[in-house]
């Protein structure tokens, strides 16, 4: 995430857009990504949730303009990866996750 957002910082797209990750009550985080006038604006996610086999999980889609993950407190690497897997397949090459 950190190599895809200053990609995209050009001195103006950073004062609109950008990453934003809150804790939640479940407990877990939420994380949100604005890919507008990005690569990924336009890849759409469908919404699935993953079970890793240490107990934890992560839920992640986007709409075209919002990638959006929910997650188990120590899965943040897992949403990582995921949205790095995304940032490096072409948009044809794009699969659902699951």
């Amino acid at each position: 995430m950190q190599s895809w957002y200053a990609s995209n910082c050009d001195g103006e797209w950073e004062h609109e857009y950008g990453i934003r990750m809150v804790t939640t009550d479940n407990p877990g985080w939420h994380i949100e990504i604005d890919v507008s006038e990005t690569d990924l604006e336009g890849v759409l996610v469908e919404r699935a949730r993953h079970e890793f086999s240490d107990g934890g999980w992560m839920i992640a889609w986007s709409d075209g303009t919002k990638f959006q993950a929910a997650c188990s407190p120590l899965s943040l690497r897992d949403v990582d990866a995921f949205f790095g897997q995304l940032t490096e397949e072409a948009p044809g090459d794009r699969k659902p996750f699951t």
